[in-house]
């Protein structure tokens, strides 16, 4: 039950959930399953202000830049595995 409500309170509750998952959409080759597999990855390690900042590229430092994009890289390779 703690698990339920855990995801309830943090992804359905989220503002940039499904626009992050819409946004990963529009790449040709991704899947609907792969973009929320990868939403789920990034809404895991940031904060919802903090996703915003990534989809509106409002990063601030260059090492900033540098983790969401190792981020991004190994949720992609995560969620393309088998």
């Amino acid at each position: 039950m703690l698990a339920i409500f855990v995801v309830k309170t943090q992804y359905l509750t989220s503002k940039t959930y499904q626009p992050f998952v819409d946004g990963c959409m529009a790449s040709p080759s991704a899947t609907q399953g792969q973009c929320e597999c990868l939403s789920d990855y990034m809404h895991k390690r940031y904060s919802d202000r903090e996703m915003q900042a990534i989809m509106d590229n409002r990063l601030g430092d260059e090492l900033s830049k540098q983790k969401v994009e190792l981020d991004i890289k190994q949720g992609s390779l995560q969620c393309t595995a088998p």
